[in-house]
């Protein structure tokens, strides 16, 4: 089924348009080429893009350009009772939500053809809402996975119990971006050596957020641990299992030794220069303790010739676990991980228990969302092709995507040339550069093709099994990638509000829910779209020869294109940027700001000069008009600052510093000072408080 797209006015005015120029160059009357009608954006936006309602004139842009965009705003803003943090990004979230919502609801809502991927989500969706039957059924629907866990008497068994938890679960385009609770997750991306589509294995198995969760000393850590062991015993009681405190002792002891096993310490450069890839009996020789065979035989995986691990010191460490670790505390995480990840389709007292725990303590939230809210949320992660194609027929449009990548493409171009233009870099650098942003695969608002879900092999007919069988689909799509040359698949959906930047692929997804406002309005004036999206997509883009991308080639190879002397300038220009952010105290009484978001920082500036490059090229040499007393680079600045606008509670913004998570928004919107056409635009003098002189403005390329 789908959804034809209401067609608004300013829409209609947009077809009517259209339609005049289509017209115009049938009679002759408008000369294009057709490659100049492809650099032609469809929308031709003169909206201001800009709130000015939220500017605070009183503020000097030169002494704080965050209050002067958004002071107005901020001083408005609330911070919802039960949440950390409100943003102008905030009202997208929102819009969103209610889009999934209404997409869930108008499928749960209607009888479905049979064999449709809406009759999967219906039923599903109808069976997640039942809680009384649920409720009903207890532990029964996991009995099955409880007594195979159970059941577990020897390594080579445990080994392949393993393999069949595994998933593609994790997340393998941002290696720090979390872990999956099965022991590895599993993703099919090109190989190290030759770029040929390998399995890849990514360590994990943990139930707390992070790794030195279970290695520090604080005493927040410790008593983070404390009631983790509770909610470990809470599950497991609640499973039926006797003697639950001393089975939760034996799983937060084995969760602690898997935690050990990989270094945190280690940069994402050095992780990647350490990845390989093992045939079979490299696995078992170089990595003993699992029984390799059994568990890749568990996996799907019998066939596999090569494995690829990212880590290969945590894959040894990890499966000498196997061995040394007492078998049954093996088989209580197995049990506790399983109920753990799918508490919410299980009875309440499940999901009572996660929430208290990972909700209410470690995510600081008052209440859970509503169960219908749940609802959607389950669907949009183990239904996102059908999500995805749901939302981007229903919500976005052809001439949308074509403006979007119009603007990426302008943008890719300015970064092109900045890396052409830069004097310090070598020439071998700088071709290895330029041919990795050329080769850069840009997929924008949605993918080419779907492969959904459109019946369930599930061993029961409840929520639970639907899931575990869900996830399975969802895994065995996964692996069938292998050996395919589809190496610009997209890695999110349409539905997804997140750009991200794919480096074992070179690619970039721009989901279709990422581009509306704040982020991207059609109806708005180029500047404003170019300080938003465009800046998104420039940062993400940038990661393609960050610290981390010098370390793939455009070939999808791991190999460092970069001469020492070539890193140590590049790592230069981050260090002195660094040490901007550090002269910024977030709190009186903290140290200087954390200086481990220096990358991230990095990449932000990078897009922030590649975007205003490319706008400026729109223009094609002339000046934009201005619109409501706003320059075209003021709006362009101001667009960009906006789209930062947030408001967070203190202890929420000082734990985020102090683990070095975030830039605080007030920091990122400074890295304008670094932009000389940021002076000009808004005649910022050398005695206002962010002036740097020209010698101390940084360029990252």
């Amino acid at each position: 089924m789908s959804f034809p797209r209401p067609i608004t006015l300013p829409g209609l005015l947009q077809h009517k348009l259209r339609l005049v120029m289509a017209m115009l160059l049938a009679l002759g009357l408008l000369a294009c080429s057709a490659s100049e009608e492809d650099a032609i954006s469809p929308f031709q936006g003169t909206g201001i893009g800009i709130s000015t309602a939220d500017i605070d004139t009183t503020v000097d842009p030169g002494n704080d350009f965050f209050l002067y965009a958004n002071g107005k705003w901020l001083a408005a803003a609330q911070i919802p009772d039960g949440e950390n943090a409100i943003g102008r990004q905030s009202r997208a979230d929102a819009e969103l939500e209610r889009r999934l919502t209404t997409i869930v609801e108008d499928i749960a809502g209607r009888p479905q053809d049979t064999g449709t991927p809406e009759a999967v989500v219906r039923d599903y969706y109808r069976q997640f809402m039942d809680r009384a039957s649920l409720n009903r059924q207890g532990i029964s629907p996991a009995m099955g996975d409880i007594r195979r866990f159970e059941g577990v008497s020897d390594l080579a068994g445990l080994s392949n119990v393993i393999g069949g938890t595994l998933r593609a679960d994790a997340s393998p385009m941002l290696f720090d971006a979390g872990h999956s609770p099965n022991l590895f997750s599993v993703a099919a991306l090109p190989a190290p050596d030759d770029g040929q589509i390998v399995p890849w294995l990514f360590a994990g198995g943990l139930g707390l957020p992070e790794r030195a969760d279970y290695l520090s000393d604080t005493a927040q850590a410790r008593s983070d641990r404390a009631a983790y062991r509770t909610y470990i015993a809470r599950v497991l009681a609640l499973a039926g299992l006797d003697e639950a405190r001393e089975r939760a002792d034996r799983v937060l002891a084995l969760e602690t030794s898997l935690a050990e096993a990989e270094d945190t310490a280690m940069s994402k450069r050095s992780r990647l220069a350490a990845a390989a890839v093992w045939n079979r009996d490299e696995l078992a020789d170089r990595a003993p303790g699992l029984d390799w065979s059994a568990l890749l035989s568990g996996a799907g995986l019998g066939n596999a010739d090569r494995i690829a691990v990212l880590d290969p010191q945590a894959i040894t460490a990890v499966s000498a676990l196997a061995a040394s670790e007492p078998l049954e505390a093996w088989r209580d995480w197995l049990v506790f991980q399983r109920l753990s990840s799918h508490a919410n389709v299980l009875p309440d007292e499940f999901g009572n228990a996660h929430f208290g725990f990972y909700g209410r303590r470690l995510g600081q939230k008052a209440r859970p969302v509503s169960m219908e809210q749940q609802a959607v949320e389950q669907i949009d992660t183990l239904f996102s092709d059908t999500m995805s194609r749901l939302y981007a027929e229903r919500y976005f449009s052809e001439e949308e995507k074509r403006d979007v990548e119009i603007i990426a493409e302008r943008v890719r171009d300015a970064l092109v040339q900045r890396v052409k233009d830069d004097p310090d870099l070598g020439d071998e650098a700088r071709k290895a550069a330029v041919g990795k942003l050329e080769k850069l695969s840009a997929g924008i608002a949605y993918p080419e093709t779907y492969n959904e879900i459109t019946q369930l092999q599930a061993v029961g007919n409840n929520a639970y099994a639907k899931t575990i069988a869900t996830e399975r689909a969802a895994y065995s799509r996964e692996i069938a990638a292998v050996g395919q040359e589809k190496r610009g698949r997209w890695r999110t959906g349409a539905h997804r509000a997140q750009a991200i930047y794919l480096p074992l692929q070179n690619a970039i997804n721009v989901p279709a829910a990422i581009l509306q406002p704040p982020f991207y309005d059609p109806e708005a004036d180029a500047a404003a779209n170019y300080g938003t999206i465009g800046t998104i997509i420039g940062r993400e883009m940038s990661r393609a020869v960050d610290d981390t991308g010098t370390m793939i080639g455009a070939d999808l190879r791991v190999a460092d294109w970069l001469s020492p002397s070539d890193r140590a300038a590049k790592e230069a220009r981050s260090a002195r940027l660094a040490e901007q952010f550090a002269d910024y105290r977030p709190f009186p009484d903290m140290a200087a700001n954390s200086a481990a978001t220096v990358d991230d920082d990095s990449i932000d500036l990078a897009g922030l000069v590649a975007a205003y490059d490319a706008y400026r090229a729109s223009l094609d040499g002339r000046e934009p008009r201005v619109i409501e007393g706003f320059t075209g680079d003021q709006r362009f600045f101001i667009a960009f600052a906006q789209l930062w606008a947030s408001k967070l509670r203190e202890p929420y913004a000082r734990a985020a510093v102090e683990a070095g998570r975030m830039t605080l928004p007030r920091l990122r919107v400074s890295t304008v000072r670094n932009v000389d056409a940021w002076y000009r635009a808004f005649d910022v003098q050398n005695d206002d408080a962010l002036y740097l002189s020209p010698g101390e403005r940084v360029t990252i390329w």
